[in-house]
């Protein structure tokens, strides 16, 4: 018999459970968005077409936002030092001996069924190590 089992299951359920905490808890739920857009940025970085490094360089999290209800975090590329970032990113056809096309969308659309969950247990992290 195994010492410990775990499964997640309850995806309806998490996802209420932070609409609750943004509700409560905003500044939190923002904290907690922004430090998982950075640990995507990364992701973001190593998937990045790299050529001199520029594009890379220009990439950073934006926000986190409030818009109504809504609270979100921006992953950016480009600007004047890189002002090619949309064509690099969608060039399905170009070969890059570093990195991948859709390097952003990718990440993105991997972590989106988890990413409830994620801020969820940040903010518990958050709290935890607050006291």
């Amino acid at each position: 018999m195994p010492f410990f089992s775990a499964a997640l299951t309850g995806k309806d359920k998490m996802r209420a459970k932070l609409a609750r905490l943004q509700k409560k808890f905003p500044d939190e739920v923002e904290r907690a968005i922004y430090q998982e857009t950075q640990v995507e940025l990364t992701e973001v970085k190593r998937r990045t077409p790299v050529d001199t490094g520029e594009l890379r360089a220009s990439e950073f999290v934006s926000g986190p936002y409030r818009q109504g209800k809504r609270i979100y975090a921006m992953i950016v590329a480009g600007g004047p030092a890189a002002p090619y970032a949309i064509y690099v990113h969608e060039n399905l056809d170009a070969f890059h001996k570093v990195g991948q096309a859709k390097y952003i969308e990718s990440v993105i659309l991997e972590s989106r069924p988890y990413m409830a969950a994620r801020v969820a247990k940040r903010i518990d992290l958050n709290r935890a190590l607050a006291g």
